[in-house]
């Protein structure tokens, strides 16, 4: 999938979806997994939007880009207003996902929990280099230990 028919799935789809999440098309791993998502959402429960674009398409979250660095992390907002980042953005992707939902009950576990940020920060941390692992340039800088 390309971000040209993300967008044109997103234009064509003017039905309310319960959960946005904001991708990084600067990232060749972020575009990959969005894309990926989107082949895996039938039931349309996520809204892909590229956060370049998600301060004038989605004009609520105007304030959330003016206030944070969006490409340093995975940020979910749901239908209430609700946002979620890194590893918690990643467990309700999996809630809204039916295919995904058991990787989401893993993650809730409270043994396994704990586990879930420092996972997300890790592979955050390495995008770059798991975007040329998978033959694409990745255009975001690397992260800070």
């Amino acid at each position: 999938m390309t971000i040209a028919s993300i967008e044109r799935e997103r234009s064509s789809s003017r039905t309310a979806r319960p959960l946005t999440v904001l991708f990084d098309t600067d990232c060749a791993f972020c575009t990959r997994t969005a894309g990926w998502l989107a082949r895996l959402d039938r039931s349309r429960r996520l809204r892909l939007v590229p956060l370049q674009s998600a301060s004038t398409d989605l004009p609520a979250v105007a304030a959330l880009a003016a206030a944070r660095h969006l490409s340093t992390t995975l940020h979910v907002v749901h239908a209430t207003g609700d946002l979620a980042t890194g590893g918690e953005a990643v467990l309700r992707i999996c809630e809204a996902v039916p295919q995904l939902r058991p990787l989401a009950v893993l993650g809730r576990f409270p043994v396994v929990r704990p586990l879930v940020e420092p996972l997300y920060r890790l592979v955050a941390r390495h995008r770059g280099g798991i975007s040329r692992a998978i033959g694409t340039a990745c255009g975001v800088p690397r992260h800070p230990r």
